[in-house]
């Protein structure tokens, strides 16, 4: 018999001993169910659960190939090929990894955005918590797709869609497309999350 079926038999029989002997403490007890529930696994769930999640991997391979050329060169022309969903993940990835620098790249400008400091600055101090936990909140997403009846030529809302158990939830982003690229128009976020901290700082005085 394999090492790790003797592991799979032996050990809850050893913890149901310690148990009615009352001779393990209730942490020491807590660990090793823990190792036997860890020693149940195969190579391959082992594997599975070592590999983190990327908003990034779920682009098409080419597609990853693009938006690297474009964060070492930053020449929005890798992104042209973009749809708006492949845009919505780049966003995702660009929060879950909290670089503002990135993020600034891909934010809708329209004449309103700031400089390029102003931008990193307000986003570390105002918005990179609030994004950290929703990229962290929609890593597991149903969907990721246009929302059909508000599109325009070059204005779409794009929603991503979470369902657990009973519960949806759905978060939606506009997007416009700014130098042949669809881009993600958020800094009107970026205002009222600072608005708001602002506002909390003056009662809070």
């Amino acid at each position: 018999m394999k090492k790790s079926g003797l592991m799979i038999i032996l050990l809850p029989l050893i913890i149901l001993l310690l148990i009615y002997s009352k001779e393990m403490p209730k942490d020491e007890y807590a660990a090793v169910s823990l190792v036997a529930a860890v020693s149940t696994d195969t190579p391959a769930q082992v594997q599975d659960q070592a590999e983190k999640f990327s908003y990034l991997k779920q682009l098409s391979s080419d597609k990853q190939e693009a938006f690297t050329r474009f964060r070492e060169d930053r020449d929005l022309s890798e992104l042209i090929q973009f749809t708006p969903e492949d845009m919505m993940l780049v966003y995702m990835y660009s929060i879950s990894i909290g670089d503002p620098d990135l993020l600034y790249q891909i934010v809708y400008n329209g004449g309103q955005l700031p400089d390029s400091n102003t931008f990193h600055d307000d986003y570390f101090k105002y918005a990179m918590t609030y994004d950290s936990e929703t990229a962290m909140h929609y890593r597991y997403y149903d969907s990721i797709k246009i929302d059909e009846s508000t599109a325009e030529e070059n204005k779409v809302v794009v929603l991503i869609t979470l369902s657990l158990e009973n519960s949806t939830h759905s978060m939606a982003l506009g997007l416009q497309k700014e130098d042949g690229v669809w881009k993600i128009d958020i800094y009107h976020l970026l205002q009222d999350y600072k608005n708001k901290a602002i506002k909390n700082e003056e009662v809070n005085h």
